[in-house]
């Protein structure tokens, strides 16, 4: 028997895989038409789906298969196709999953190590990516929890949310704002939610992870975030203890149903053997090319070494730490700190959060290799620079997490140009409110939280390890340092909270991949940087130069 394609341990001295790789491909469409019926715009069943073409392509190239694939208005599917046999394709209906239960997803991943014990697992995750998800405790999000707030007193007062267009803002009796003074957690639970279900929870993919690798499962030697805003400090901090390498894209991507992966598996095949990092950065970059072939498709693509998110995070928090120290309410220079990180906060990088296709604030999501420049430019010399270019040194060492970035119009709105050229850019990161407008990402309440207390609002039910609360040698109660930045950010001089609304919890939107698109404006012409350059010899879309800002 020809011998499969392989990827070579982490440890040198470790045993390679015997049985090759297998791509495990966890699809949840089934709560979107339009995914489910890609590239037409009439439903299919799951043997004329474009996800099950890719699949079986890829089994060409001597990878085994494995995917649930969940089916719009039909049921869930077990797709497992032996390496080189894609003839031999077995399709099982497994009922109907909840895609969104971290059971589902680890008993898949048992299920895969069973039938394929011996190879190296590949992890794909198709569909609706949010970045920061909530683990939200849906029974509890009912009338009398989201507008009644009980005041410090024991008394109660009604509150009553008035939804617009682009947030949700709140009326009640003075005196009773439904965000305390000390710091904007909701006296009542948040009534935002999006309009469709959401997505596995971020608490909730680590879980699955760890069920899956404490049952005996490999860890995944890449994990490919193939959807939107996934590559995220909250998303990548929780994964990391359980997988390898994850690739991902900051902003938007769009769906393609796997047509990349055959060309990625065919490089593996080609090559007969190849490092982890070298899967997924061929993840990103054929992503790249796909894209760039028809234009007005522009993305941003990213890979980390998963080992690398605890030294990422702690110069995250050094950063949050020192920023917080330069906030004190006692220091003299507090009001000019605290511009200089706002001016610092909207000129970095943001990826979409709120209506419009307008890469800025108020968008909450920011680029935190952006962010780090940003101050670093801002404050000269100090803590708050040093912690800037610590963090700038973690984000670019051993290499470079940011892998490619278009400069082009978005075919969803070609009045806007998106530019990703920016190699500091490197991973997202919640920020509330950053302009300090009052309109808070309606997942705040949430991410503010820092402990689960099943007596009190907002309904939530775990807490991911980023986000979580500490407690000291004395017993007190202590904030993750990036929660605590966040806080004394928004406190105004008589500590306050400023707090006009919550933005609108938008039902999930991942743009697809539209090979008919035509156009509307000509191609844009060379900025400072030029034109992305010719394709690497390995065959990958050739890199843009360096430094570029948005």
């Amino acid at each position: 028997m020809t011998k499969l394609p392989s990827l070579l341990p982490m440890d040198a001295k470790a045993a390679s895989c015997p049985d090759g790789v297998v791509l495990a491909v966890y699809a949840p469409l089934g709560t979107d038409p339009v995914l489910s019926s890609y590239p037409g715009d009439k439903p299919v069943g799951i043997r004329k789906q474009e996800l099950l073409k890719s699949l079986k392509l890829v089994a060409r190239k001597g990878i085994h298969v494995s995917a649930l694939i969940d089916v719009f208005d039909d049921d869930s599917y077990l797709v497992e196709i032996p390496a080189g046999r894609p003839q031999d394709t077995s399709i099982h209906s497994a009922w109907k999953q909840d895609m969104t239960s971290p059971h589902a997803l680890a008993g898949f991943l048992r299920r895969t190590h069973h039938m394929h014990p011996g190879a190296a697992l590949v992890l794909a995750l198709e569909g609706h990516g949010a970045g920061f998800v909530p683990d939200i405790d849906l029974l509890r999000v009912k009338p009398s929890t989201t507008s009644v707030w009980t005041n410090p007193d024991s008394s109660t007062t009604q509150v009553r949310w008035v939804s617009s267009e682009s947030q949700t803002t709140v009326e009640s009796e003075p005196g009773s704002p439904p965000l305390g003074v000390v710091s904007p957690e909701l006296g009542v639970v948040s009534p935002e939610l999006p309009t469709t279900r959401m997505t596995m929870s971020t608490y909730g993919l680590g879980q699955a992870l760890r069920m899956a690798v404490e049952a005996g499962v490999q860890r995944p030697a890449v994990i490919h975030f193939n959807n939107c805003f996934n590559m995220s400090v909250e998303v990548l901090h929780t994964v990391a203890p359980y997988a390898d390498y994850a690739t991902s894209y900051c902003n938007y991507n769009f769906f393609t149903a796997g047509a990349t992966y055959p060309k990625v598996f065919e490089r593996l095949r080609r090559a007969r053997s190849a490092s982890r990092e070298d899967l997924a950065r061929w993840f990103a970059m054929e992503n790249a090319a796909a894209l760039r072939a028809q234009r007005n498709h522009p993305t941003i693509g990213a890979m980390v070494a998963l080992a690398r998110m605890k030294p990422i995070v702690a110069g995250i928090q050094t950063l949050a730490t020192a920023m917080v120290n330069a906030l004190a309410p006692t220091g003299a220079n507090r009001e000019v700190v605290r511009q200089t990180i706002r001016a610092a906060l909207v000129a970095a990088q943001h990826y979409d959060t709120a209506q419009g296709y307008e890469l800025a604030v108020p968008d909450q999501l920011v680029d935190v290799g952006s962010l780090a420049i940003e101050l670093g430019k801002r404050f000269p010399s100090g803590p708050i620079q040093q912690a800037s270019a610590a963090l700038s040194a973690a984000l670019a060492q051993p290499s470079r997490i940011w892998q490619y970035g278009d400069r082009e119009r978005p075919y969803m709105d070609e009045t806007k140009i998106w530019n990703f050229r920016n190699d500091k850019l490197a991973m997202n990161i919640l920020c509330p409110d950053p302009d300090l407008r009052g309109s808070w990402d309606w997942r705040s309440p949430y991410y503010l939280s820092g402990t689960v207390n099943p007596a009190k609002p907002p309904a939530h039910r775990h807490v991911i390890d980023f986000l979580a609360d500490r407690t000291n040698a004395n017993g007190a109660r202590i904030r993750p340092p990036w929660v605590e930045f966040i806080l004394e950010y928004h406190r105004g001089a008589d500590r306050g909270i400023l707090f006009s609304g919550l933005t609108r919890a938008l039902p999930p939107l991942f743009p697809k991949f539209d090979r008919a698109y035509k156009p509307k404006y000509p191609p844009l012409e060379d900025d400072d940087d030029g034109n992305c350059p010719p394709d690497d010899p390995k065959g990958g879309p050739g890199k843009p130069p360096t430094g570029q800002q948005r």
